[in-house]
């Protein structure tokens, strides 16, 4: 049962080549890595990232590898401050397969990249491997909603965790170090006995102000040990080389119910997901998003003044309503991710200008924004078990995107359903789009304005560098 599954995961990715990429998957990882650079860049204005920062300071480090607008500091504590900056606003994209990828798999490859002197294009290879493996992972464990005979025909599952992802991670790193199958089975066995427990479905049922270790799983401690164990693994120390293995193997230890080897094997190297990534076009979590257009595309078409709105109704996933959703209380950028009310009435005043200013303490205490929050009222999509069991089946994340706004205003009802937010892959956000929010998310940095056309053409042209230093050098202090 789950025979030799480390070992062909390893042997996959050892033999996956540059050359076997198609150039559409080219393209989008490059479009990716300058969207993870800019949510980076537009992180600093957290909290999340001062503190994540002052920890690299305190605890010193050699000067390695560079931290995304900031300094260098040993591959290690690079990697997580990058992983911390990278989800700080809750702007990174989704997917592939799963939900946040980026944060917990991108930081290991830019450092090791930077160590080894990498090339760009062995970089975009590291970025796909990590991508592609660290959502299949995730899509072939238990996820935040399981499969079941009777109606509605899912549950939800209290065993789901991103942290799963490291395994993608640690692929990146290999990759770029060259790890050859002894290597690189020992550091995934590594990193895979060493990661955070499934504690999502906890995080999701957390009343209060939000917690800065999102989703119970803290993407720079993920980034920070799959470089630790790919570090290790090359200087010859060992781990669970059958970590996925066996009756025993990691789905057990992380208590899933299943473990679909198929999901996470066939194909790879071959097939690839990362045309699925959904870029989020606004700095707050993706299941608010058709509401967000929703709202905003009917206060546009009937010039209604957001002071005029008697109600608000959203009917989307029943997960817009769990209690680490329902705060009302504003006391810190985190809650502004996930407050449902916050997320819709911030909609309908800047539903068309989004930027990492959301987030500020001058916004989130905007008495009219706290004012229309108390008109704001949820419900379940009428068909949200059909669309949920499709996507449970289809094996991709089990939560359905779509919303049907309602906005009450003198009397009058006007409504408007969006199934597919801006930047998923049935309504795709443009290069010019991406380029734009990368460019407003620079503008919260300390990156010179004059430095931000250069970094988006070494981005676009990352095939040809040959030493990715040079792409580091301006996102550095």
């Amino acid at each position: 049962m789950f025979e030799n599954v480390t070992r062909q995961l390893a042997k996959s990715v050892i033999e996956t080549s540059y050359y076997s990429l198609p150039q559409e998957v080219i393209e989008k990882i490059k479009l990716m890595l300058l969207d993870s650079i800019g949510c980076a860049l537009g992180g600093y204005i957290t909290d999340r990232a001062r503190i994540a920062l002052e920890l690299v300071e305190e605890f010193g480090g050699n000067p390695q590898a560079s931290i995304i607008g900031n300094r260098r500091t040993s591959y290690a504590l690079a990697t997580f401050a990058n992983g911390e900056l990278i989800n700080a606003l809750d702007y990174d994209y989704i997917g592939p397969l799963t939900s946040h990828v980026a944060p917990y798999v991108t930081p290991p490859s830019l450092a090791i990249a930077e160590r080894e002197h990498s090339s760009g294009k062995d970089l975009i290879l590291a970025l796909a491997l990590a991508h592609e493996v660290g959502g299949r992972v995730v899509s072939s464990l238990a996820q935040h909603k399981v499969l079941k005979e009777e109606p509605p025909y899912y549950e939800e599952s209290p065993r789901f965790s991103t942290a799963s992802e490291v395994f993608g991670s640690v692929a990146g790193a290999g990759k770029l170090l060259d790890l050859d199958a002894e290597e690189m089975t020992n550091a995934f066995g590594i990193a895979g006995a060493s990661t955070a427990v499934p504690a999502n479905i906890k995080w999701e049922h957390m009343s209060g102000p939000s917690i800065m270790t999102k989703y119970n799983c803290w993407a720079g401690w993920i980034s920070q040990l799959a470089v630790v164990a790919a570090l290790a693994a090359e200087k010859g120390f060992t781990g669970d080389k059958t970590i996925l293995d066996g009756e025993l193997g990691f789905w057990k230890i992380i208590g899933s119910p299943f473990f679909k080897v198929d999901n996470l094997l066939e194909g790879l190297g071959e097939v690839w997901h990362i045309g699925e990534v959904k870029f989020k076009m606004y700095p707050t979590c993706f299941v608010y998003h058709t509401a967000i257009e929703g709202i905003s595309k009917i206060i546009q078409e009937h010039e209604i003044k957001p002071e005029a709105i008697d109600e608000i109704v959203v009917k989307g996933d029943p997960i817009i309503q769990t209690p680490n959703r329902m705060g009302t209380e504003m006391v810190s950028f985190a809650d502004t991710q996930f407050s449902n009310t916050f997320n819709v009435a911030i909609a309908a005043y800047y539903g068309n200008s989004p930027s990492p200013a959301w987030q500020l303490p001058a916004t989130f205490n905007d008495p009219r924004i706290k004012a229309l929050m108390q008109k704001v009222k949820f419900d379940s999509h009428p068909r949200i078990d059909e669309f949920i069991t499709g996507l449970a089946k289809a094996g991709n994340l089990p939560i359905f995107m779509g919303s049907i706004v309602e906005i009450i205003t003198k009397g009058r009802k006007f409504t408007e359903e969006v199934l597919a937010p801006k930047g998923s892959q049935d309504n795709p956000a443009t290069e010019a789009e991406l380029i734009e929010k990368f460019r407003n998310n620079a503008c919260y940095s300390t990156i010179k304005s004059a430095k931000v056309q250069g970094i988006i053409e070494m981005i676009n042209h990352l095939e040809e560098i040959d030493d990715v230093s040079k792409l580091f050098a301006p996102l550095t202090l």
